[in-house]
């Protein structure tokens, strides 16, 4: 246990499923009865990775952790109680859960923070956390009468695959993608890890990412990240691809830079509230 400010002692347990009824309280009392985290609680709590702030019977905070799948960890869902804001809950979460992850071997965090979110930003920094790219999420509805045609993955060689990492779009995001939950640095590692699970993609000129449907929030959702090409044909060949897949909705993250937004509405993309300006953060631990 660690003391705060005002000399009372928080401590950390891993969320349960009989802790359900007071992380939907914080989650209304945080953030509001629209909270999206309502809608996941029972998967993020069975994924025993939700960390949770006590002060005696009081849950105060919590932070999810994931560990994705170039072995990073990856911060997300805070939140903490309106009358705990201000004393250290979020900062004390993200040490606690630095600490789990050295343990387990696991040096690099991050996480995103809204731009306009100045409490978890300055949080962020108290953390050791430091920024390495910015973006924008947008997504695009797949309904459609059109008959799905199924696409084929690609299977690049080693070298096709190193000269991705050098892509003039990838520079715009300075080496990081949106995959999926995660934003993760590209390596030849990773490229290798998602051609051999078929979410690989290059026809003609563009290079892309497109995941297999995921269905924790109900609908399919497939998640788009362009590796290289034009953002519009990228994003024409990304929907095709998804819709083969049966996905409903299309996820992707832009560069938060004003073209690349300005052709992904032209492609009937539209930007999330939760993720207008997205500033990805990233610690060693």
């Amino acid at each position: 246990m660690v003391p705060f400010k005002d000399s009372l002692r928080v401590q950390i347990t891993v969320g349960k499923a009989t802790d359900r009824p007071l992380i939907a309280r914080l989650c209304r009392r945080a953030v509001g009865r629209s909270d999206y985290v309502l809608r996941i609680l029972p998967t993020v709590i069975a994924r025993r990775g939700l960390f949770l702030a006590w002060a005696g019977n009081a849950l105060v905070g919590m932070t999810n952790f994931d560990t994705c799948m170039d072995g990073t960890g990856w911060l997300s869902i805070a939140r903490t109680d309106p009358d705990w804001r201000g004393r250290g809950v979020a900062t004390f979460l993200q040490r606690e859960i630095s600490d789990y992850a050295r343990r387990i071997g696991i040096r690099t965090l991050r996480l995103w923070v809204l731009s306009g979110n100045k409490p978890s930003l300055r949080a962020c920094e108290r953390g050791g956390f430091k920024q390495v790219c910015e973006a924008a999420h947008v997504a695009c509805n797949l309904r459609t009468r059109t008959p799905r045609r199924r696409i084929r993955p690609s299977y690049p060689s080693e070298g096709q695959l190193r000269s991705l990492l050098k892509s003039d779009f990838l520079a715009k995001t300075e080496g990081y993608i949106g995959y999926g939950r995660h934003f993760m640095k590209l390596t030849e590692g990773l490229l290798e890890r998602v051609r051999d699970q078929a979410e690989l993609y290059w026809i003609e000129d563009s290079a892309l990412l497109v995941s297999k449907p995921d269905r924790t929030f109900g609908t399919p959702q497939s998640s788009l990240t362009i590796l290289h090409g034009t953002v519009a044909e990228s994003l024409s060949i990304g929907k095709k691809i998804a819709h083969g897949l049966s996905a409903r909705i299309l996820n992707c993250y832009t560069p938060y830079r004003s073209y690349e937004l300005s052709v992904a509405r032209g492609s009937d993309f539209r930007r999330s509230s939760w993720g207008k300006h997205c500033l990805v953060f990233e610690r060693k631990v």
